[in-house]
């Protein structure tokens, strides 16, 4: 490998007698880009950099003399051990001695001063350039600790029509890292994915000393301090949540989430349906008004809204709705009944089901608009949407819920629940397990979803979340979720909002307005590196980093999600 050690490898300060203990090469499942695997082991030995502005100054190890200005360290990052890179326009079946030749400008434009420092650290930590205006030398040294992700789009069918999304303006904003996906007007656009799942894995950018991109799974692995102590022992090295952005136009499946040890059967039994053994406890918090059906209303309720629909009536039977009668009205575990009933329901025939929507659809058209009732205008929305479905029925079973910006909901494991309409950042464990039983063309596993769910009823708490700082709430989910917890920053124009440095990795995403984020390590007053955030900027910020949000002439709106108990 002639070519990539004398051309390349002197920008890593990786020395002559480095010994190459590895090459392999793969193919990025991204954009089809071939990618090489290199690892190279060293003993590190003391080296001296001459600082160009200020007349040359000497390093020993990685201590700089405090006699001179401390530049202030941004840009990419590279694991000394090991690193994945990709190379843009280099073809595919082109040798390693093929790869193009990465210079490091001298000097910037307009006075700054280009900086190629290379530190004596340990091969965990890791190697960074930054090319840095004069006015801002003087800052204190620090390696980056905020990371850019690239992140995948999902184009589910139920996702909101090019830019009417969310997910599409927030992933296809001027300065995202999708700059090399063409936006499709006509294309759903639903989730937007950040995390370590293998469904949709995110990538760490880096672009110095030249551009890498690597699966934030394995670049973690190569850099395991930048988890934090507890998040390491708790969860293998992983990010333990995964973080969504939800543009919702039809509604989602009738659908539950196993608990841990239901997961675990339905993954030994089903792997190709459920691909994971986790939990999937995850919460919502609204980013525009956003609708949801949530666990089931209240036992009377239901009892009242079969009164008011004899379609219904007629497909779980007279005797059921009897029986959750007696249940609710002589206070006795109404669970028993409900599950009967709602079997019953989703059960029947399919022919069946068709029939009796159309009936009701048909009753409903006639009715004066003024005189209907609510729940019935959402049947018919639902019915639109997925006509001849029995999952239309569930509006007349579920809470319906509509969230405030701000506003979030919990769905615990084994709840029944469907998002409907509208904008939301979701968090939850690392699991895309999903067990559907209406409105959906997926495979629909009913006999199991009837089985799972808890069939408590009664109204869902809309969680406020409690302010922890100034313009930050936090939305804590319930003990037993260790995974994750969010945080809502919403800031006005000219404004700073600290964040606290938490013993485990965080990610952070703005969703609307621009600004800096700035950070710092163990100690919040030491100033770190500073960088322009604005609306699509997605960071996985290292453990133990202290962050301070700033707006400008803007405001801003960011979410950052984190380890429960870090």
């Amino acid at each position: 490998m002639p070519g990539l050690l004398s051309e390349m490898l002197h920008h890593l300060e990786i020395p002559s007698d480095a010994r190459l203990t590895s090459v392999s090469t793969s193919i990025d499942p991204v954009d089809g880009a071939m990618v090489w695997t290199v690892q190279y082991k060293a003993v590190p030995a003391p080296t001296t950099y001459a600082h160009p502005a200020a007349g040359g100054r000497e390093r020993s190890g990685s201590q700089l003399r405090p006699d001179s200005p401390s530049p202030m360290y941004m840009g990419g990052v590279v694991s000394r051990q090991a690193s994945v890179v990709q190379l843009p326009q280099v073809p595919r079946q082109a040798s390693v001695s093929q790869l193009p030749v990465v210079s490091m400008p001298p000097q910037t434009a307009q006075g700054g001063h280009s900086f190629g420092l290379g530190i004596d650290i340990p091969s965990s930590m890791t190697y960074q350039t930054y090319f840095a205006p004069a006015a801002l030398i003087e800052r204190s040294t620090h390696l980056e600790r905020c990371f850019q992700l690239k992140c995948i789009v999902q184009t589910y069918a139920w996702g909101k029509i090019g830019l009417d999304s969310a997910v599409a303006r927030i992933a296809f904003a001027e300065g995202s890292l999708n700059d090399d996906i063409e936006l499709e007007e006509s294309s759903p656009y639903a989730e937007l994915w950040m995390g370590t799942h293998p469904s949709g894995p995110s990538m760490v950018v880096l672009d110095q000393p030249w551009k890498t991109i690597t699966p934030l799974s394995e670049w973690l692995k190569h850099n395991p301090e930048i988890g934090g102590s507890k998040v390491r022992k708790a969860h293998k090295g992983s990010v333990p949540f995964l973080l969504k952005v939800l543009s919702v136009r039809t509604a989602l499946s009738i659908q539950a989430h196993p608990d841990k040890l239901l997961a675990q059967e339905l993954h030994a039994k089903r792997a190709d349906l459920y691909k994971d053994d986790n939990h999937k406890p995850e919460m919502a918090i609204a980013i525009t008004p956003f609708e949801a059906l949530c666990s089931f209303q209240r036992a009377t309720s239901i009892v009242a809204n079969c009164a008011n629909c004899p379609e219904l009536v007629e497909l779980i039977g007279e005797e059921c709705v009897y029986a959750l009668d007696q249940a609710a009205t002589s206070e006795e575990n109404v669970q028993p009944a409900l599950k009967q009933l709602y079997t019953n329901l989703m059960l029947c025939p399919q022919h069946v089901v068709a029939q009796k929507l159309q009936n009701l659809i048909s009753r409903i058209e006639v009715t004066v608009k003024m005189l209907r009732a609510p729940v019935d205008t959402l049947a018919m929305r639902v019915h639109e949407q997925y006509p001849g479905d029995v999952g239309v029925f569930c509006v007349y079973l579920l809470n319906y819920m509509c969230l405030k910006p701000g506003e979030a909901l919990f769905m615990a494991a084994n709840e029944p629940h469907a998002y409907i309409f509208g904008d939301c950042v979701e968090c939850m464990a690392c699991s895309d397990n999903v067990v559907r039983a209406g409105l959906t063309p997926k495979f629909k596993d009913t006999s199991t979803l009837c089985e799972m769910l808890t069939y408590k009823d009664g109204p869902v708490e809309r969680i406020q979340g409690s302010p922890v700082g100034k313009f930050v709430t936090a939305y804590i989910p319930p003990p037993d979720v260790d995974e994750f917890r969010m945080e809502r920053c919403q800031l006005p124009p000219k404004s700073a909002a600290p964040l606290k440095a938490v013993d485990g990795v965080s990610i952070l995403l703005v969703i609307a307005g621009s600004g800096t984020v700035e950070e710092a390590g163990t100690s919040a007053t030491t100033l770190g590196a500073v960088q322009a955030i604005g609306v699509g900027s997605v960071y996985l910020v290292s453990a133990n980093t202290h962050l301070t949000l700033k707006t400008f002439e803007d405001g801003m709106l960011a979410f950052r999600a984190m380890p429960r108990n870090a």
